[in-house]
């Protein structure tokens, strides 16, 4: 009789696992949110542009999750670097929860890129939102809501462009 009780909890810890697991994938995590009405947040933060020190203040990728989290739930959060990117920066941006990705290229080519990969192949955001000043961007933008998504432009002064703050629907301005 003791070995049926044994057996009987072994089996309730193997379900208890194995439920756990099937809870915590990345499918079933998508297939929640799809079905709840929350929005699927993607953040791109251009690197260079954005991350560096104004009015003696370090910009930080906490004021962008500050601006975003009321706005659903963030699946992608990525900081495209150029091929100056210091280790330390490197660190900094992983221990920040973002995934840093390094270009020996330009970096508006591989935030293009990154973004239609996510939209197209990923986790079908319902809001991209951009961390940058650069007009560059604008282009991209533009191919973001062609396809029906919401886009957002977080930047700061000086040199936030006017031709972006045009063109996305939500435009959020650091202090």
């Amino acid at each position: 009789m003791a070995e049926i009780d044994e057996e009987t909890v072994e089996e309730q810890k193997l379900i208890e696992r194995i439920t756990k697991r099937i809870i915590s994938s990345s499918y079933i995590q998508n297939l929640r949110l799809r079905i709840s009405s929350e929005k699927k947040i993607a953040v791109f933060v251009d690197g260079p542009n954005f991350l560096r020190k104004i009015k003696n203040r370090n910009i930080k990728l906490e004021e962008i999750d500050e601006r975003v989290k009321d706005m659903g739930t963030t699946v992608v959060r990525k900081v495209l670097l150029n091929e100056y990117a210091t280790d330390s920066l490197i660190q900094a941006i992983t221990n920040s929860g973002y995934e840093p990705i390094v270009s020996p290229h330009d970096t508006y080519i591989l935030m293009a890129v990154e973004i239609i990969k996510a939209i197209d192949k990923g986790i079908k955001p319902d809001v991209v939102v951009i961390a940058s000043r650069h007009a560059k961007v604008s282009p991209i933008l533009l191919k973001i809501k062609e396809k029906g998504i919401e886009t957002v432009v977080i930047g700061f002064e000086p040199g936030f462009s006017v031709a972006l703050k045009k063109t996305a629907d939500l435009v959020f301005t650091i202090t």
